[in-house]
């Protein structure tokens, strides 16, 4: 189900954002043992694969947007650190506990998160000239700095700020 809806992402991909896009796969044994490479290859031949032997931060630098299609520590380290991001995955909000859904629903309604693989890809499609231009408006960055500011906050002496925050509870 996960390999179909990453397809149907791609399917739904205007000419140009598909023709950039370039797939990362986990450099895990996992890629070998479900032919992930020759699976999407046989999607779509024309696909650019990056079997994830360099480093992520490479392509990420190199990115004008980063999808990523599982709630991961991939998606709060783009985020905390401002580069333009999108997030897809069909299980609603299953995974979460109740507590948090109120940060990730402001995600969602400023279309950084999105719950279905068309919305994403509409997303993509409709920000792919001007992903910038989306991406600083004022309530995408007031969103991503108050969800930032809770789950990924970056801060100069992470570990004095931990010891801090253990101390007071």
């Amino acid at each position: 189900t996960y390999f179909e809806n990453q397809k149907k992402f791609v399917s739904l991909l205007s000419n140009e954002p598909r023709q950039q896009l370039v797939v990362r796969l986990s450099s895990s044994i996992s890629n070998l043992k479900y032919y992930e490479n020759s699976r999407w290859l046989d999607f779509d031949k024309s696909l650019k694969i990056n079997n994830g032997v360099i480093p992520i931060q490479n392509l990420i630098t190199e990115s004008r947007l980063v999808v990523h299609s599982y709630d991961s520590t991939g998606m709060l380290e783009t985020l905390s650190q401002n580069i333009p991001t999108l997030v897809f995955w069909q299980n609603n909000f299953d995974h979460l506990r109740k507590s948090v859904i109120p940060e990730y629903q402001m995600l969602v309604d400023v279309g950084i998160i999105h719950l279905s693989t068309k919305s994403v890809a509409n997303k993509v499609n409709e920000i792919w000239d001007n992903v910038d231009g989306w991406w600083s408006q004022k309530n995408v960055q007031e969103a991503r700095e108050k969800f930032c500011n809770i789950y990924a906050k970056n801060c100069e002496n992470p570990t004095n700020t931990m010891v801090s925050h253990l101390v007071k509870n």
